[in-house]
């Protein structure tokens, strides 16, 4: 959910330059105001991961408001770095200096073969109380500051709907500026659950979402299997899968197969998927605090291919995917992969294989009337009918053996092996 939040981000930045450009063809310009980016790398990977975790532990505080966040021109340059492989053609840049922080941005007119380019540039300076513009830039073009942001509220308000324009600005109250570092006092209600996550959750997910009370009912289920010892402890995660599709059968008929698998698979998700996105999962797909109880068992122990990350992986991304349609499903795979995959201790196709499995479950799921979904089930006997064994995979190597087999993320070597990936999805049972 957080990509889907990142992906709202960046085209909310394009519809921002979209509509600047309707003042004029003189917006347009014949280059790019910010240089092509080159592949990410493991420290925009490493950059990004502290961005997401520093404001997960801000908004899940214990104070009841006035949380502080902290980030660098290095975290916010990686995340859109990252990010940017959302929007085709993207490109963007923050710069932060002394009092204030400046974003440059720019995005191929659709069908100009980047021959013509939407360039923006705004500065925003330190703030109390009302986040504000110092200067705007379109196509070279100045804009007045106040009158473009209070346009762009308006216009989130209208083409998201949720009052989200309101509650984006709103979210953070202070802006403290220590050049390559920014402090934010953010107001935590209007960026958890009642607000800017509730709000882009809200504006994304459409009607065919279940709500937060259909997953609490599901997580509660799951939850009290574990406490009574229908479920284990430890070893092998493949009941905990089974459990939870079993129970998504049984809802279909009542909810509709949608709203059923949804709600089952974020249940599932906020017992036993990533750390990373369990902010989202529950409070967003979920009332954790109403669905809380005093839990005795968890599911830390727990491993899915002989690994406990390998569980998180494949629970997420088929969570995620879950909610999401197969064109953004392409988007959060790459996300995921990246964002899993990259880091201090090297690339490793495995959590691409586990990313990837969990994914293609839920696709396959979705996609399958419920009235058959007992057929799909039976075919998970074992761990590897659901998920990629690793022994075809190739493990996790340095960053060096990454580069000299196969450059980079965007070279066809690197597509070849995520197809090779896909090719063994295939021959899974339950895909067969």
């Amino acid at each position: 959910m957080f990509f889907r939040l990142l992906r709202f981000a960046l085209s909310a930045l394009v519809l921002l330059v979209l509509v600047a450009a309707g003042l004029g063809a003189l917006l347009l310009e014949r280059a790019p105001l910010v240089a092509r980016a080159a592949p990410p790398t493991p420290q925009d990977v490493s950059e990004a991961r502290s961005f997401v975790r520093g404001l997960r532990d801000s908004i899940q505080g214990d104070a009841a408001a006035g949380q502080g966040f902290v980030t660098s021109e290095d975290e916010l340059n990686s995340l859109i770095h990252l990010g940017a492989r959302f929007v085709p053609g993207f490109r963007g840049e923050i710069e932060v200096g002394e009092g204030r922080v400046e974003g440059r941005a720019s995005v191929p007119v659709p069908g100009s073969g980047e021959r013509l380019w939407l360039n923006l540039r705004a500065a925003a300076p330190e703030f109390e109380g009302r986040f504000r513009l110092a200067s705007v830039e379109v196509g070279g073009v100045p804009l007045p500051p106040e009158p473009t942001l209070e346009a762009g509220r308006i216009g989130a308000n209208l083409a998201f709907g949720n009052g989200l324009g309101d509650t984006v600005l709103g979210a953070a109250t202070a802006m403290r500026i220590a050049a390559p570092t920014v402090s934010f006092d953010l107001a935590i209600d209007q960026i958890g659950q009642n607000g800017v996550m509730r709000g882009v959750f809200g504006t994304l997910r459409g009607s065919e979402m279940p709500e937060a009370e259909e997953v609490d009912r599901y997580y509660r289920r799951l939850r009290q299997a574990m406490e009574a010892g229908e479920l284990p402890a430890e070893g092998s995660y493949l009941p905990y899968l089974i459990f939870t599709l079993k129970a998504a059968q049984e809802g279909a008929p009542q909810e509709g197969a949608a709203n059923a698998y949804t709600s089952a698979m974020f249940a599932l998700a906020r017992a036993c998927g990533a750390r990373d996105f369990t902010l989202v999962v529950g409070s967003l797909v979920g009332d954790e605090p109403q669905a809380r109880e005093d839990w005795r068992v968890e599911c830390d122990e727990l491993r899915f291919n002989g690994r406990i990350d390998s569980r998180r992986h494949f629970t997420t991304a088929a969570a995620i995917q879950a909610a999401s349609n197969r064109g953004f499903a392409v988007s959060v795979g790459e996300f995921k992969e990246l964002y899993d995959t990259i880091g201090a201790g090297g690339f490793d196709f495995t959590d691409i294989a586990a990313n990837n499995s969990g994914i293609r479950m839920s696709n396959t799921f979705m996609s399958t009337p419920p009235e058959a979904w007992g057929e799909l089930i039976a075919r998970i006997e074992t761990e590897n009918d659901a998920i990629v064994p690793f022994d075809e995979v190739p493990q996790i190597m340095p960053d060096e053996t990454f580069r000299a087999r196969y450059g980079d993320v965007d070279s066809p070597a690197y597509a070849e092996e995520l197809q090779r990936i896909e090719a063994l999805i295939d021959r899974l049972p339950i895909h067969r």
